[in-house]
């Protein structure tokens, strides 16, 4: 606990750093639980910087003077009650602060005012290790050189990338961050309720293939290939074949075929999303069956493609996975908080908040791709225990034992829940973005589990 906070000040900033997080579906998009083991010591602590948020701040003109008072008043007892844990009283307040039509909010500028209190509050209750390894910065928001630990002063030299990758990814300059842009490809796949669509991928083939299905690496939400840049090289090196697509809403894979499908004929995002897995398949494997990970909301978008297409599966590997539960309200109140979850996103892409590398929240129709999903509910209205227990596919857990997104305690549903679970494994030092967070452990578990299954594979079904 930070010095001088008393236990009720701890709840009302536990409260506040949380408001927004139980809506963030799973995602690698930065909101963390403010646990007091894990807040460094600061000054000024995170309380004090919170007040200096709120004075700095002028009341948004779309937040009118009673909504202001019930704001405070609602964020002071929920708070001093610890009742923001409850991610259906957390959803109050995104609800009340952000309330209102995210298109025009962000046609009048409402969304994109920087406020650097508020940023420094974000940045204070962000552990320094998250920082580093999403946002590439230190306590103090300066960027940081990721060879040397060294402050950038000045624009960084910008890669020759296509078009399509957009400016910020030119900006990038993590080596393996760097790596792995520089390997997408952008193709049309044609998605059977869709059509063609413009699709980002990532295609790594080993030089000497060892004995072993191939992966499929399915990513969170709002993400990108970009999450799996450090256990990519490791697999590959291991002569296993990698393949990973961006699916809508992440990445460089186009949007707007999906979403006006989804707002306009009322097209259920998981059935779409599931064609677009299933046709990329198709395309890359020609039939055969491959070991597919799914990390974050990935997990759900994974076991409903096992659920689904059993002949394109030859192992699960779950980590991290939403399924069990979600880091959300119930899907009826995820749809009413679509608008002020997307205003948040939005604040946060233009304070420089979002997850390192996050290069594609300027692509087009990412807000409203966002929007669109959440008003559908999410996963939870499709994926969960009742499916789970229905997946054939052997099926491999792994959990960061300090996951601050969704509960350790679901490693151990899944394993109570999959008719075929074969390991469920925690990762140490690491919370909800193994891959990222220690790398080396979690390729070392993928291998192994990749090679399991090569061991008990059947010949590929023919299509």
């Amino acid at each position: 606990k930070s010095k001088g906070v008393g236990e009720a000040e701890m709840r009302l900033m536990r409260g506040a750093s949380l408001a927004a997080a139980p809506l963030l579906l799973c995602s690698l998009a930065g909101a963390v639980r403010l646990s007091p083991a894990r807040v460094p010591a600061r000054t000024p602590p995170p309380h004090a910087l919170l007040a200096e948020a709120a004075q700095a701040a002028a009341p948004p003109e779309w937040l009118a003077p009673a909504a202001g008072t019930a704001l405070l008043g609602i964020l002071g007892y929920l708070g001093a009650t610890n009742q923001l844990w409850n991610p259906t009283t957390g959803a109050i307040l995104p609800l009340l602060f952000l309330s209102g039509d995210s298109e025009k909010l962000a046609e009048s500028g409402a969304t994109t005012v920087q406020n650097e209190a508020l940023k420094k509050f974000a940045l204070s209750v962000t552990p320094s290790a998250w920082k580093k390894a999403y946002q590439g910065v230190d306590d103090e928001g300066v960027r940081l050189d990721p060879k040397t630990g060294e402050a950038i002063e000045g624009p960084p030299p910008l890669l020759d990338l296509p078009a399509w990758q957009g400016d910020e990814a030119r900006e990038l300059i993590e080596p393996e961050a760097v790596a792995v842009v520089k390997a997408m490809e952008l193709e049309p796949i044609d998605v059977a309720s869709v059509g063609p669509v413009d699709t980002c991928f990532v295609s790594m083939a080993p030089d000497k293939p060892a004995d072993a299905p191939p992966l499929m690496l399915i990513h969170g939400f709002d993400s990108s290939v970009l999450e799996f840049r450090y256990v990519m090289p490791k697999l590959v090196e291991a002569g296993l074949r990698v393949e990973a697509m961006e699916w809508w809403t992440g990445g460089f894979t186009a949007r707007e075929p999906f979403t006006k499908l989804i707002e306009q004929e009322e097209a259920k995002p998981w059935d779409l999303i599931r064609e677009h897995q299933y046709a990329f398949w198709k395309r890359q494997l020609k039939g055969e069956k491959a070991v597919v990970l799914g990390a974050s909301l990935g997990g759900a978008v994974a076991l409903d493609f096992a659920a689904k297409h059993p002949e394109c599966v030859e192992a699960l590997i779950l980590m991290d996975a939403g399924g069990e539960s979600y880091a959300q309200p119930d899907p009826w109140l995820t749809s009413l908080c679509a608008d002020p979850v997307t205003n948040l996103f939005q604040w946060r892409a233009t304070n420089g908040l979002l997850p390192y590398p996050h290069v594609w929240a300027k692509e087009a129709g990412w807000r409203q791709a966002l929007r669109a999903y959440l008003k559908s509910g999410g996963y939870q209205a499709v994926v969960g225990p009742q499916l789970i227990r229905t997946i054939a596919p052997p099926t491999y857990v792994l959990w960061g034992e300090e996951d601050d997104v969704l509960p350790v305690e679901d490693l151990y549903k899944y394993e109570a829940d999959l008719p075929n679970c074969k390991a469920a494994v925690l990762i140490p030092d690491a919370q909800h973005a193994p891959a990222l967070e220690n790398p080396a452990f979690v390729s070392e578990r993928i291998i192994e589990f990749t090679m399991a299954a090569a061991a008990e594979r059947e010949l590929p079904s023919a299509i």
